[in-house]
């Protein structure tokens, strides 16, 4: 199993990154200060994990030499881990969540790389 690792998946990344950003700048914008760190808090929950996903391919790859579905199993149970960890870590640390704003913000900031995946193909 090959894996196309580093450059576009980084690049995946930085898209997420920014894609979370805006639409952090545009809940601001529309919702206020509160909701705008809502939502920038959702997109480093997305981000985040997804992040330490492709870090750990790389690792595996380059470094270890090894790529297998072992890793990828192994790397997906640790990015939902992580995930529902921030996730949980943010409602307990910052009791003013917009959870309107979070929730919207999530699900753009996680579904965005079906569109740049897609954009990549072309």
């Amino acid at each position: 199993m090959q894996f196309v690792i580093g450059i576009k998946m980084g690049r995946v990344v930085a898209w997420q990154l920014l894609i979370a950003v805006a639409t952090a700048m545009v809940t601001v914008f529309i919702a206020g200060k509160n909701a705008g760190i809502s939502s920038i808090l959702a997109g480093l929950c997305s981000v985040i994990p997804n992040a330490i996903f492709f870090l750990g391919f790389y690792i595996a790859e380059k470094i270890l030499h090894k790529n297998s579905p072992a890793t990828f199993f192994v790397m997906e149970f640790l990015k939902i881990a992580i995930s529902i960890g921030l996730v949980v870590l943010i409602f307990w640390m910052y009791r003013e969540v917009s959870w309107i704003a979070f929730l919207v913000s999530y699900v753009v900031a996680l579904k965005s790389y079906i569109f740049l995946l897609s954009k990549s193909k072309s």
